[in-house]
């Protein structure tokens, strides 16, 4: 797949070599790295952890649905399993948000604040693959009523993407 992005596909100053940032007027305004052969998407209008997870605020119901990244997606591999937390759960930060079995690795992932869990995404139980093949549409893993919002250290999607470049250059080493 070849991104469509800013005329010319130009770097962003900083970026390392081989490393290509094009911003896509893709579905959902999505922003796009490029780091050796992997395309990785950073989707705007979302808020991020270090970990790897995105958070979008669900202005309906002042919920927030959390999903992996698409880097953490892709650099952990097929998603073979998913284990989420029970509806009506409450998690503090840090607390066991979701357990992801992937062919490469076994993720935790953490809670990224003190929160009520609404919803989970229950296709995920028969379907883990969701996960890898639309990470920020029906690869959502659970919605949380957060007990305060917004949650601190959290990134914006360009900070996140500055973040996941630096981790991707450095796993392509």
């Amino acid at each position: 797949m070849q991104p469509s992005g800013r005329s010319g596909g130009s770097a962003r100053p900083g970026l390392a070599r081989g490393v290509k940032e094009e911003s896509a007027a893709v579905e959902n305004h999505f922003t796009q790295v490029t780091v050796g052969k992997f395309i990785f998407r950073v989707k705007s209008g979302c808020l991020y952890t270090g970990e790897g997870l995105w958070l979008a605020w669900q202005t309906s119901d002042d919920t927030v649905r959390v999903g992996l990244s698409d880097y953490l997606q892709q650099s952990s591999g097929d998603a073979a399993f998913v284990e989420l937390p029970a509806v009506g759960q409450t998690l503090r930060r840090g607390d066991d948000l979701a357990r992801v079995e992937t062919v490469k690795v076994d993720l935790t992932l953490p809670a990224p604040f003190a929160a009520t869990v609404i919803a989970v995404n229950a296709q995920l139980a028969a379907s883990p693959e969701l996960i890898n093949q639309d990470p920020y549409g029906e690869g959502w893993l659970a919605e949380l009523k957060p007990d305060a919002w917004p949650a601190l250290g959290l990134m914006d999607a360009d900070a996140y993407l500055a973040v996941m470049t630096a981790q991707a250059e450095e796993a392509s080493r």
